[in-house]
């Protein structure tokens, strides 16, 4: 009986030491690793930094390392140890380590380390053997060897007529941004990533095809829309064997205007009038088209007048002199301009909102007014009456 009642004892001794066990392994872990220590740069060269540091301590397990850089996490690792590369000659970085756990818990920031990569002054070799494929009407393709450098060569920038026009990491570029017909020299510098730039590479002269052949006509020139003092234009895009660079546009006979567009809006015109319009285009090299279809177009005739001219005031008087105030009309094409009265007769015009007028009859009592006219004639009703006396 006795070993019973023992042994029974002793089981719950040991199911309560395991429910014990089982609300511990429950629980959240919210106790955060110790912060790395020891943070060391074990080898610096030009462009990389390896460093080292001590195991930090957790109450479950360190699961990793967070590695940061300036501030920025760069990289999470499981080792006490990392390289980082691709970094630039003579420069300073500051390094900070992080441990993490399997529950997510951050330590603490390592003591920050700084470290400067090595100084790069040695300069690549100069690129060889710089080659061109036969020119075409605008572009050019280069190739060349490599630059050698104690470090390593970043990239190489292409100079066309002692220009720099482009930069590349491989060697070899097609340059496309030349035109027909014309002489160049070209020239390839390398680079390292401490900012060291070679002495140049051999020149070679290129001359590009030229071209003498024109754009075919734009075509289906109409007129989208019409309105009292604009003709909206549009038209099929023209061809050309090396590149259309634009379009000039002809009203009556008279260059008006260009267009990179196949759509041009012809603006400022006079209501109730014809104009007969053409295209034509042009290429990078020069060459004209042929003229595309003509066309006529009749502006509408314009039978709105603009509103009235308001708030008519007298500003000074000096002599005979009037200076004259007034709020602008509004209109369905455009205002053109003002027209000043005195007496009612016209003594002046205006193209703005203000003007200074001489009353032609002295100046004893005199009543002004104004009113709008539209690119039509069309004139609007008169504005307020102001009278201009003569100071005493």
């Amino acid at each position: 009986m006795k070993r019973i009642v023992k042994l029974y004892v002793t089981f719950l001794i040991i199911s309560f030491m395991l429910c014990l066990t089982t609300a511990a392994s429950s629980a959240p872990d919210t106790i955060s690793p110790t912060a790395p220590k020891g943070l060391t740069a074990a080898e610096v060269t030009h462009t990389t930094i390896s460093l080292r540091w001590t195991s930090s301590h957790d109450n479950i397990g360190v699961k990793g390392y967070q590695v940061y850089r300036d501030g920025k996490r760069i990289t999470s690792i499981t080792k006490t140890e990392y390289t980082n590369k691709n970094l630039v000659p003579g420069t300073k970085y500051s390094y900070t380590i992080k441990a993490y756990d399997t529950a997510g818990n951050l330590s603490e920031n390592s003591i920050a380390l700084d470290v400067v990569t090595l100084k790069d002054t040695i300069e690549p070799s100069p690129p060889e053997a710089l080659t061109c494929s036969p020119a075409a009407f605008t572009s050019v393709s280069l190739t060349w060897k490599p630059a050698a450098d104690n470090v390593g060569v970043k990239g190489y920038e292409i100079y066309c007529n002692d220009r720099k026009v482009a930069s590349t990491s491989a060697v070899y570029y097609e340059y496309k941004k030349l035109a027909p017909g014309t002489d160049y020299t070209f020239y390839i510098r390398a680079c390292d990533k401490a900012g060291n730039y070679s002495a140049p590479s051999n020149s070679i002269s290129v001359s590009t095809l030229p071209d003498k052949k024109a754009p075919s006509p734009p075509i289906e020139l109409k007129a989208s829309s019409v309105s009292v003092t604009e003709v909206n234009l549009t038209w099929s895009p023209a061809s050309d064997n090396v590149k259309v660079r634009g379009y000039d546009i002809l009203r009556d006979g008279i260059k008006i205007g260009t267009t990179t567009k196949t759509s041009y809006a012809s603006k400022k015109l006079i209501p109730g009038k014809s104009y007969n319009y053409i295209i034509r285009a042009t290429d990078v090299s020069g060459n004209l088209s042929g003229n595309s279809n003509s066309i006529n177009v009749a502006t509408p005739d314009d039978t709105q007048a603009p509103t009235a001219p308001s708030k008519l005031k007298i500003t000074t008087v000096k002599g005979t002199s009037v200076s004259l105030e007034w709020t602008g009309s509004t209109d369905n094409s455009k205002v053109a301009g003002y027209q000043i009265y005195c007496r009612g007769i016209v003594i002046a015009t205006a193209a703005g909102t203000k003007r200074t007028v001489r009353s032609p009859f002295g100046l004893d009592s005199e009543d002004f007014w104004v009113k709008a006219y539209d690119l039509g004639g069309n004139l609007s009703d008169r504005s307020n009456i102001v009278t201009a006396v003569a100071a005493p």
